[in-house]
């Protein structure tokens, strides 16, 4: 009896130390499975991740490719405007020049009548300047404040030893098509307390401009407009003139600006100074664009 139970305690111990390791081995082994699958849990969530990632990461390309697109279509219309203005022509007439011209032409196509083919034009009282001397200098300021807003600029004149009649200035403007054809001039009179900017422009009643009245005086209209807001000008209005052979020959819109009476002591100081007369003539540059706008 004594026997058979020594037997059967070394056959359970034979059968643990047997198992035991077949135990170990196996746990060992689903241990690794639960890592493992673990691992390819947290692998598929990291890829997962990565989707998001990349799609949100494509969400915001293409919204920045539609604001980007956004952005050019808002972009777009300022091009536009800027070719658009581009095409937009003036014609400047620094008026009168450094020898009058006394020979006569007819104040208009087909007319009887006969003016002077270009007269001296007035001198400053106190600043002894004389008018063709200061229309060149405000044409020239005036000019390139037109083209920085993309106007093509087209002189009559760039220099003082010209001669040029009233007739072949506005030609100058017939020739290129202008949009605007504008005359730069400065007033005097005997009287030196009267003062003040006036516009000139065609007259309802002639004949020789009723195809360019409307325009004309819209562009002039523009013109007073954008001067009347500044406070250092007095502005006098329009004046509607049919005697004017500048305005007669031509076949574009035209206007005249007469700047401020140089018979005026005063005024003929402020029309010398480089900082009064940029500011009168950016008034008149507005006005021409405020025109311009319409026009298109």
């Amino acid at each position: 009896m004594k026997l058979n139970k020594t037997i059967k305690i070394g056959l359970t111990v034979f059968v643990l130390i047997m198992v035991f390791p077949i135990y170990l081995l196996l746990h060992h082994a689903d241990e690794e499975n639960a890592v493992k699958g673990e691992s390819e849990l947290e692998t598929a969530k990291a890829v997962k991740g990565e989707k998001v990632v990349a799609q949100s990461h494509n969400t915001d390309a293409e919204e920045g490719n539609q604001e980007q697109a956004t952005q050019n279509e808002n972009v777009a219309p300022s091009n536009e405007a800027k070719a658009v203005e581009n095409n937009f022509i003036v014609v400047i007439d620094p008026g009168h020049q450094e020898k009058a011209n006394l020979a006569k032409e007819p104040v208009g196509p087909g007319g009887t009548d006969m003016k002077l083919k270009v007269s001296g034009g007035t001198t400053g009282v106190v600043t002894g300047k004389p008018e063709y001397i200061l229309t060149l200098e405000a044409s020239l300021i005036l000019g390139n404040l037109l083209e920085s807003k993309g106007v093509k600029v087209i002189y009559t004149r760039t220099t003082h030893n010209v001669n040029l009649s009233n007739q072949e200035r506005a030609e100058i403007a017939n020739q290129n098509n202008a949009d605007l054809f504008i005359r730069i001039h400065a007033d005097g009179s005997t009287n030196q307390n009267v003062h003040g900017l006036s516009v000139l422009t065609p007259a309802k009643e002639s004949p020789y401009t009723t195809a360019i009245y409307e325009d004309s005086l819209k562009a002039s209209q523009f013109i007073i407009d954008e001067t009347s807001k500044n406070p250092e000008i007095k502005v006098n209005g329009i004046s509607y003139r049919g005697d004017l052979s500048g305005f007669n020959w031509s076949k574009v819109p035209s206007t005249l600006v007469e700047m401020g009476f140089m018979s005026n002591p005063t005024e003929d100081r402020n029309l010398s100074d480089q900082s009064y007369l940029t500011k009168l003539l950016e008034n008149v540059a507005d006005g021409i664009m405020d025109y311009a706008d319409y026009k298109q």
